[in-house]
Formats: structure tokens, C-alpha cells, sequence
């Protein structure tokens, strides 16, 4: 650096501080320029160390994304920066408000041609990485994406190497995670067997699945993984009964365990994420009369009792969180539509995005601008004795 004329050297640690607060953009522009900083900003602990620095509130925002889906055809895959688009417009009538997305076309070089009218996206998304899930005609494959980078991995198949056979139409479902005592990207796959559920996870830093012992007593509901307090869970049924309960899969222990659903849950509900808090919402048919206005959030985690009714004003039959909220609104989804909503007083007003009107969002989340690489494995093993945070 300069300063007047002349340099000024800044000590290694705060210039790893500056960077670790920098946007992803130009960081990558600084490693083609700078020799000292590319082997830096490459490290996997500095990688590792960026992803948590949103623990910052101020980097959080300048990181986060709006991801959602438009589901008319041909569907399409679109990032939005609605931080920057509300502190732009904080003093503009909402009513008048329409926001400009960006495409994220390039996701779409993965998708064999000719097939783009069958694709869900899973947006199961953790620091900057989400998955993305191919499914036509029987077949299926699941890539990890980077939308800062435009990277994308295929992943191999799980390995299948149980003696017990899967049911007639086995369910896969996946979850990703974050653990932060190994630093190391997890994706978890869940499939159907006829005596429970079996379990494969894959480690990006080595690029390979591992099988998960043994079955567990659950049978899976069509619903992908929740990422909440270092786990992924699912809404499930037991084995035994037939009850539903949420399943939860540990990403630092490997380990698989039971959480109870709120009082007098029916059996038409979702299993989502409330901000940080487990999330259960009632649903019901789009072209059925009844509607709810409320559901349940998990405030203490892992504790039945600590279920909270949460009520709207707003009537819906499918109701979701996007994961984006301010200190005011939370985004929420009421059916097809994208609604910010204050909980403290019940107003709400209706976001509007570009020219998608008269299209129905499907899924809707967030991501977080982070550098993991995909083409690239990890070449230093993780520290035995770094504890889960």
C-alpha cells in the first residue's frame, strides 16, 4: 500500500483480516495479481476462516443472496442482492418496488440437451455452495454449485453396498452441511430400503462418499434435507407405528437422532426453516378451500416443549421462509407469492421481481458469496482436536 508517497507495510494479520472481509470478486481478482496473496487466499484455512466470518452480521449482508426457482416453463435459476436493492430504495413507496434479478444461466451447462423443462433445483445451500438435482426419465445426478465462481462438481453415485434391497421406488434425499470441526463440506444422501433408512455422506476435501451403519427405523417423506444448528433433517415416519417425527443427522458426530414434532401435529405439514429455528407448517391442496394462519418453530433447540405458535395474517395453503429477514421483515413465501412480513405488528407488502408476475416460484432461498473451490481437493488433513462450534 501507499500512503503520500511512500509504502506502508501493514502486518500479514491484519491484512488477513482486511481480506477475509472482502467481497469474493475481489479476491479472485487479487490472486491473479498478487503473488504473496494468491497462496493466501487459496489456503484452505483461509477458505475455511471467510466462510465463518459471517458470524459478522455486516459481512453476512454483504454476502447473502436471494436463490429461487420459476417453475412455468422452461424453468429457469435467478440470484437477486436484496440487501443492496432495499438500502437502495429504503425511502421509496414498497408498492412501487420492482426488482431486477440476475440469471444464473451458466448452471444450465450440466443439463443434458433438450431436458432443461425437467429439472428441480434442490436448494439445499450452505456458505456459498447449493445442490443442484438432475432427475428425468428415471435417471438422476446431483452436482455441488458455486454461483460466485460458476464452478460445478458432479458427484459420483452413492455407494450401494448394503445386503438389504431397497423398496420397489426408493426415495433419494439429500441434505448439505458445513462442519465446522473438520472444516469440510457434507452431503448427505438418504435412500429407502425395505427395513429403514440408509445413509451415505460425501466429503468434497476428498471427493468420496463414505456408507453410514446401519439402518435406522424411518421411512422417508419426499422432502430434502433442513440444514438448522450443525444438522440436516427430515420429516419421516417411524418404522414401528407409523408416527411422524423429524430425523436429524449430525454433521460432526455422524450420527442420527429423533426429534419430536409440536402437540396435535397433523399429517398434512412441511418440515422447514423459521431463520435459525426448526419450522413446521400445516399444508393443503392449492385448489382446496381450507387455509391456515399459523404454524410452529422450535425456539430452544432439540426441546419439545420450546415449540412456539406463530400466527398470520395472510391465509395460505403452503407457506415457507426464504431465509432472508431484516430487523423488521421476514421473507416469507404464501403460496406463489413473496411476501415481506413483519411478525412484531402483522404488515406485510408483496415483493415484486422483474417480469415474474404471472410465474410461480418454487423453491426460494438464500446463499452465501464464499470461495470454495469444486475442482480441487483438500491436501491438508483437519485438525483432530478442533471442537464443534
Amino acid at each position: 500500500m501507499e500512503d503520500r508517497g511512500q509504502n506502508v507495510d501493514l502486518p500479514p494479520e491484519i491484512i488477513y483480516e482486511i481480506l477475509s472481509r472482502l467481497p469474493v470478486k475481489p479476491l479472485y481478482r487479487f490472486k491473479c495479481v498478487s503473488k504473496p496473496w494468491r497462496p493466501l487466499i487459496s489456503h484452505p484455512d483461509f477458505v475455511a476462516n471467510y466462510s465463518k466470518a459471517i458470524e459478522n452480521k455486516d459481512v453476512f449482508f454483504r454476502r447473502r443472496r436471494l436463490l429461487f426457482t420459476l417453475y412455468d416453463p422452461p424453468k429457469r435459476l435467478y440470484s437477486l442482492n436484496l440487501d443492496q436493492f432495499l438500502n437502495e430504495n429504503h425511502n421509496v413507496d414498497v408498492d412501487s418496488l420492482v426488482a431486477t434479478p440476475t440469471e444464473l444461466d451458466f448452471v444450465y451447462n450440466h443439463i443434458p440437451t433438450g431436458q432443461l423443462g425437467w429439472i428441480p433445483f434442490v436448494h439445499c445451500s450452505c456458505y456459498g455452495l447449493f445442490l443442484s438435482l438432475v432427475a428425468s426419465e428415471g435417471c438422476y445426478s446431483v452436482s455441488l454449485i458455486n454461483p460466485v465462481t460458476k464452478e460445478s462438481k458432479t458427484l459420483e453415485k452413492a455407494p450401494i453396498e448394503r445386503s438389504e434391497r431397497v423398496t420397489r421406488y426408493p426415495r433419494h434425499l439429500y441434505g448439505l452441511g458445513f462442519d465446522y470441526s473438520t472444516n469440510e463440506y457434507k452431503v448427505i444422501h438418504v435412500r429407502d430400503y425395505h427395513h429403514g433408512t440408509g445413509f451415505c455422506v460425501y466429503t468434497l476435501q476428498t471427493d468420496s462418499w463414505r456408507q453410514i451403519d446401519p439402518l435406522f427405523p424411518y421411512n422417508l417423506l419426499p422432502y430434502d434435507g433442513i440444514l438448522v444448528n450443525g444438522g440436516v433433517h427430515w420429516l419421516v415416519t417411524k418404522v414401528a407405528d407409523n408416527s411422524l417425527v423429524i430425523m436429524s443427522f449430525l454433521l460432526a458426530e455422524e450420527e442420527v437422532r429423533e426429534i419430536a414434532l409440536p402437540p396435535n401435529a397433523t399429517s398434512s405439514i412441511r418440515l422447514v426453516a423459521f431463520r435459525n429455528w426448526l419450522c413446521i407448517t400445516p399444508e393443503s391442496p392449492k385448489n382446496d378451500e381450507v387455509t391456515f394462519n399459523e404454524f410452529w418453530i422450535m425456539k430452544e433447540y432439540g426441546v419439545r416443549e420450546s415449540w412456539t405458535k406463530m400466527q398470520v395474517s395472510i391465509p395460505f395453503h403452503r407457506l415457507s421462509h426464504s431465509g432472508f429477514w431484516t430487523e423488521t421483515y421476514d421473507l416469507m413465501v404464501f403460496d406463489d407469492s413473496l411476501v415481506m412480513y413483519n411478525f412484531d405488528d402483522g404488515t406485510f407488502w408483496n415483493l415484486s421481481i422483474g417480469n415474474t408476475s404471472e410465474n410461480h416460484f418454487g423453491t426460494v432461498g438464500i446463499y452465501l458469496e464464499s470461495l470454495p473451490s469444486l475442482n480441487r481437493s483438500r491436501t491438508t488433513r483437519p485438525k483432530e482436536d478442533e471442537s464443534t462450534q
